[in-house]
């Protein structure tokens, strides 16, 4: 019989390339530019599975009535206010400037029996409140939640101080971007409102 092989043998060139973090070269030219795009390249993959998972969390219910985690978000948003929300609260919480997206998400929770209007807030505006069939989700929704992260992620060391810096971290990162989008925004305003040459001729 052959000798089983040790455990701690070197991985084969193909493990070690796979393990290998896979960034945009073209974004990476500098020791800090890597790790700033490894960290959006991550920040992307983590926002799309934490809206995944906010969608699969609502079950057979939410699918049939294509009921989304960016959807779910902004019902948990709505759910945990102390009065009726506006759309122009939810942008504001969420820090979003997509309004149309978010008055497409109210309708798709208005048909499913998830929210109804309480109400204008201003002369335009719409407010917005959960309905009892959405506590019942919620419910059913909070309970897989803590099964499937919360209560996992509490054996782990030290994860709720990780989660505090990194809450920390996306904060001043946030900050970063959007003074870089007012920055643009202003120069292309700016740009815009220089007088245009008039042609030869």
């Amino acid at each position: 019989m052959r000798p089983p092989r040790p455990p701690n043998r070197k991985p084969t060139r193909g493990a070690a390339k796979l393990a290998e973090p896979k960034i945009a070269r073209h974004l990476a030219t500098t020791p800090h530019e890597f790790a700033v795009t490894r960290f959006e390249q991550g920040l992307i993959c983590a926002a799309a599975a934490f809206y995944r998972f906010y969608g699969v969390l609502l079950g057979r219910e939410g699918r049939v009535r294509n009921i989304s985690g960016q959807d779910n978000a902004i019902l948990q948003q709505i759910m945990a206010a102390s009065r009726p929300l506006a759309v122009t609260d939810i942008a504001r919480f969420a820090n979003r400037d997509d309004i149309a997206n978010i008055q497409y998400s109210l309708k798709k929770l208005l048909r499913a029996g998830l929210i109804e209007k309480a109400g204008r807030t201003s002369a335009r505006e719409t407010s917005y409140v959960v309905t009892e069939i959405a506590r019942h989700w919620t419910q059913d929704f909070l309970k897989l939640r803590r099964q499937l992260f919360t209560d996992p992620a509490a054996q782990l060391p030290d994860f709720d101080d990780q989660l505090e810096k990194s809450a920390h971290l996306l904060n001043l990162v946030a900050g970063f971007y959007d003074h870089g989008t007012r920055v643009m925004s202003g120069a292309e305003q700016m740009a815009d409102a220089r007088p245009q040459p008039k042609p030869r001729g």
